[in-house]
C-alpha cells in the first residue's frame, strides 16, 4: 500500500503559479543516448541483432530470456544516527536506527540541512578516516555537497537506501510463432511511467529492427523496497513538511532504460525452439495473501507458464499472481524485491526446508496481478515451516515464507499444466486518454516531481488548466493461441477482475465480505454486475498485469470512489477511502473498461 506522508501539503499559491507548461510529447523520442555498456550485441551481423528462429508448427514456439541487474553500485548514504529509531530493523536483525530521517534531527542541522545530511564521501562511500581509502572518487563525486544517493519508494518520503538484502532485476521474456513476436519484461519497481517505457520501445526499435518486435509490454513487481522511479519518494523539507526535490534520479533512469531495451534486444537473439506448458487455477489465500480494505474480496487465480527448450530443458517459468510486496514496510533501508525475491529463488533453486521442491532451472519471472484495494500478505497469521508463528511481520524471515509459499504453489500448478498447441501470436494496444481529476497528481506532473509525464488540454479552448488536463496511457493484449495477457496501467482491484459481491461470495473465502465494525460500508447494491475483465477474456489461461506499460496508481470501483468533500485527495473520505487520494480519478475506470473490452471482442 502506497504511503508518503506530507507530499501533497502543497500551498495553493503553488497550484496556480504552475500551469503554464504545456508538454510536447513524441512516441519516437528515446529520451537518451546510448549508454550502456551492451553495444557490443549491435555488431553481431552486419544486419544487426536479429534471430533466424521462428515456427509455424502446432505446439512449437521460439522463446529467449534475458536477466539484468537494476542494483546500482555507487551512491552515497545518509548519516545512520538521522534516521528513526525503530525497535526491529530489517537488514540489522534487531533494534537500531532505520527508515525515514527523523525531521527533528534532521532540522537540527539548521542552514546546512541540505548538505550536511549525508556521507559526503562519495559514490565509493569510502571516507577519508577509513583504512580502505584510496583518494577522492574519480566521478568527483566527493565532498561536492551534492547528495548522490537514493530514496525508496513505496511507504514514507525520506527513506534512504542505505545497503542491498537482494539485487532487483529486470528480465525480459520474447517469444515467437509464425512471424509474430511478442516481448515481455519484469522491473523490480514500485512502478514505471509510460514514457519511460515508450523510450524503451523506441530504443529496441531503433537499435534491432531486424527482431521485428510487434509488441512490448513492460510491467512493474510493485515492491515496496526498491528505488524510486517515478518521484512520489523524495526528500522532505524539515522546516516546511513539503518535498524539496523528487525521488528520482534522471541519470539512473536513463541507464534503467537502456539496459532494459538490452535485455530484450539479448532474450531475441538468444530465442530458440521450443514448447509451453501454462495453466489458470484458483489456489486459495491460506498464507499467502489478505485484503485490508471492505469488501473482502481477493482473485486468488494463480497462473503459471512453464517455457521448455525441445528436449525439455526449463527456459523460463512466469507466475502471475496479485499481491502487494510491502511485508518489509516503511522501516528498511535495504533494497530488496521483497517476497518476489524468494518466489524467484525458491523456482529457480529450489527448496529444501519444509515441503521441499526441486530447482527448475532456467529464469522465473513474476507478473503482478489484481492486488490493488488492498491485498497483502500484512495482517494475518504467517508461520513458518514449523508451524510456528512469525512474531516480526516486517522480516526478512516473513518475505522468505510467503515468496516460498508461493513458490511451492507454482511448483505443484506446473506439474498440472498441460503443453499449450495452439500458440497463434497477437498483440494489441489501444492508448487512450483520460481525465487527470486529482489535481495534486498534476501538479507533481507538472513541477517535474514526476517525471516528465505528457499531458493535454481537454477543451483547448479554454484558457485555464484547471479541471482541463488530461494524460494518455494504454491498455494491451497479448495472445499466444491459448493464453491471454491483459494488462492494466494501474493497480487493479480484484472487484474489477472478477467481481465476488454477489452470494454465495465465492471470492471472500468464508470471510465476511463486509467487517461488522465498518461505520462506512460500501454499497455493495451499488457494485456493478459484470461481466468483469476475466470475464471478458477468451483465453484458456487468462493472466492480468498490473501496472503494465504506466502506473497511474490505484484503480477504484465506481461505486466505492469516495473522496473527501473538504479537501479532496489531500485527505482520505471517512472509512476506508485512503487509494482514491493516490487515483487519478473516478472517471478512467469506465474510459479504461471500455477499451479493453474494444480489446477482448477482436
Amino acid at each position: 500500500m502506497v504511503k508518503n506522508a506530507g507530499l501533497f501539503l502543497l500551498c495553493a499559491a503553488v497550484f496556480y503559479c504552475c500551469t503554464e507548461n504545456e508538454i510536447i510529447y513524441s512516441d519516437t523520442d528515446t529520451g537518451q543516448k546510448d549508454i550502456t555498456d551492451n553495444d557490443a550485441i549491435l555488431q553481431d551481423t552486419n544486419t544487426g541483432p536479429h534471430s533466424e528462429c521462428d515456427s509455424d508448427e502446432e505446439g512449437i514456439l521460439c522463446v529467449g530470456t534475458a536477466a539484468v541487474k537494476l542494483t546500482p553500485d555507487k551512491y552515497e548514504i545518509v548519516k545512520n544516527e538521522l534516521l528513526d529509531e525503530h525497535a526491529y530493523c530489517p537488514g540489522i536483525d534487531g533494534p537500531g536506527n532505520c527508515g525515514v530521517i527523523n525531521q527533528k534531527k534532521w532540522k537540527e542541522l539548521s542552514s546546512k540541512w541540505k548538505s550536511q545530511f549525508f556521507y559526503d564521501c562519495g559514490t565509493d562511500r569510502i571516507c577519508p578516516d577509513e583504512p580502505d581509502y584510496k583518494g577522492p572518487d574519480a566521478d568527483g563525486s566527493e565532498g561536492d555537497g551534492v547528495f548522490q544517493g537514493f530514496w525508496l519508494a513505496g511507504y514514507n518520503n525520506s527513506t534512504p537506501l542505505i545497503g542491498v538484502h537482494d539485487d532487483i532485476w529486470a528480465r525480459a521474456l520474447v517469444v515467437r510463432h509464425n512471424g509474430k513476436t511478442v516481448a515481455l519484461v519484469s522491473l523490480d519497481f514500485v512502478g514505471f511511467f509510460k514514457s519511460d517505457v515508450d523510450r524503451i520501445r523506441g530504443q529496441i526499435k531503433q537499435k534491432a529492427p531486424g527482431l521485428r518486435i510487434d509488441g512490448i509490454n513492460v510491467m512493474s513487481s510493485h515492491s515496496h523496497a526498491s528505488i524510486d522511479t517515478m518521484g512520489l519518494w523524495g526528500p522532505e523539507d524539515p522546516f516546511g513538511g513539503l518535498m524539496y526535490e523528487p525521488g528520482y534520479s534522471e541519470k539512473y533512469l536513463r541507464e534503467v532504460i537502456g539496459k532494459v531495451a538490452d535485455a530484450v534486444i539479448q532474450a531475441g537473439i538468444s530465442m530458440q525452439k521450443g514448447r509451453v506448458k501454462a495453466i489458470t487455477k484458483r489456489v486459495g489465500i491460506e498464507q499467502l495473501a489478505n485484503d485490508v480494505r471492505d469488501p473482502f474480496i481477493i482473485d486468488d487465480n494463480m497462473s503459471v507458464l512453464v517455457f521448455e527448450s525441445l528436449n525439455r530443458e526449463r527456459i523460463a517459468t512466469v507466475v502471475n499472481w496479485g499481491s502487494h510486496p510491502e511485508m518489509l514496510g516503511g522501516i528498511t533501508n535495504y533494497l530488496s524485491s521483497d517476497w518476489v525475491h524468494y518466489l524467484r529463488d525458491g523456482i529457480e533453486n529450489g527448496i529444501s526446508e519444509g515441503s521441499s521442491i526441486p530447482p527448475s532451472g532456467g529464469m522465473a519471472m513474476f507478473i503482478q496481478g489484481a492486488q490493488g484495494g488492498m491485498i497483502t500478505p500484512l495482517d494475518m497469521n504467517l508461520y513458518d515451516d514449523n508451524g510456528k508463528l512469525i512474531e516480526q511481520m516486517h522480516s526478512y524471515k516473513a518475505i522468505r515464507q510467503v515468496g516460498y509459499n508461493l513458490a511451492r504453489k507454482a511448483y505443484e500448478l506446473s506439474k498440472e499444466a498441460p503443453y499449450i498447441q495452439n500458440l497463434a501470436i497477437e498483440y494489441g494496444k489501444i492508448e487512450y486518454k483520460i481525465p487527470l481529476e486529482n489535481k495534486y497528481f498534476w501538479m507533481m506532473f507538472d513541477l517535474g516531481w514526476l517525471r516528465d509525464r505528457p499531458k493535454w488540454k481537454i477543451d483547448p479552448n479554454k484558457e485555464s488548466w484547471i479541471d482541463n488536463v488530461e494524460i494518455m496511457t494504454e491498455v494491451t493484449l497479448v495472445r499466444i493461441g491459448d493464453i491471454e495477457i491483459q494488462s492494466v496501467p494501474g493497480e487493479l482491484f480484484p472487484e474489477l477482475a472478477v467481481g465476488g459481491y454477489i452470494e454465495p461470495f465465492e471470492y471472500s473465502f468464508g470471510r465476511p465480505v463486509i467487517q461488522q465494525d465498518n461505520q462506512y460500508p460500501p454499497e455493495l447494491n451499488n457494485a456493478p454486475k459484470g461481466p468483469y475483465i476475466r470475464d471478458l477474456m477468451n483465453g484458456k489461461i487468462k493472466l492480468i498485469s498490473v501496472l503494465c506499460n504506466d502506473s497511474i496508481s490505484y484503480l477504484v470501483p465506481e461505486y466505492d470512489y469516495k473522496i473527501s468533500e473538504s479537501n479532496p485527495y489531500l485527505e482520505s473520505a471517512p472509512g476506508e477511502h485512503y487509494e482514491e487520494t493516490r487515483s487519478i480519478g473516478i472517471r478512467q475506470i469506465g474510459i479504461m473498461l471500455e477499451n479493453i473490452r474494444k480489446l477482448n471482442s477482436k
